[in-house]
């Protein structure tokens, strides 16, 4: 990843999309044991290498992986036709400029909520791209910022949400043990 660092000053530049973070992991583990998609139309946001959103589409649903980083979604295409995918596309999207056209059954982003900076354009940008009675998946690390998100989110537009915990483990010398926080949102149908 550190090859792929162009200016380091620049968050914008940083590569954070070149490496499945564990909170992509738990989530895709979560999403095969709890979620079943019946051609659900799906958008991952801040998709990097598409981990969640591929199993996602292996599922069933119609998922459109979205990242502000062509290089992530050349990578995504990629491992999504090399996982047998056939029913997605992509969108080259920043957040803070986010111009998408329709709504999703399901919007979901792991490890993405942990900017305030940008959490504010997520918060406002999440139930206009969610459809009515819509599911948002949050997954992260236990980060104070995400669980600050959850809550905003909440009170903004969701009246329902369940808080799991999943166990992963890497291979990391240092920092191999990492508990997920899954969170499952369901929005109102009046957002």
């Amino acid at each position: 990843m550190e090859s792929l660092i162009t200016d380091p000053t620049d968050e914008d530049k940083v590569p954070c999309w070149a490496e499945i973070w564990p909170a992509a992991r738990g989530l895709a583990q979560w999403i095969w044991k709890n979620a079943t998609f019946a051609g659900d139309r799906l958008l991952e946001l801040g998709t990097g290498l598409g981990l969640p959103g591929i199993i996602c589409g292996i599922k069933g649903a119609q998922v459109t992986f979205s990242d502000f980083n062509p290089s992530a979604l050349e990578l995504v295409r990629l491992n999504a036709t090399r996982n047998g995918l056939l029913d997605f596309c992509t969108h080259l999207g920043d957040w803070r400029d986010f111009k998408l056209p329709g709504k999703f059954r399901w919007v979901m982003g792991s490890d993405i909520f942990y900017d305030p900076k940008l959490n504010v354009y997520l918060k406002e940008l999440i139930p206009r791209v969610t459809a009515d009675g819509g599911n948002v998946l949050i997954a992260h690390p236990g980060r104070p910022a995400s669980f600050r998100f959850v809550e905003e989110l909440m009170e903004v537009a969701g009246f329902d949400e369940q808080h799991q915990v999943v166990p992963v483990t890497i291979e990391d010398p240092y920092f191999p043990y990492y508990e997920i926080h899954i969170h499952h949102i369901k929005l109102n149908s009046q957002v």
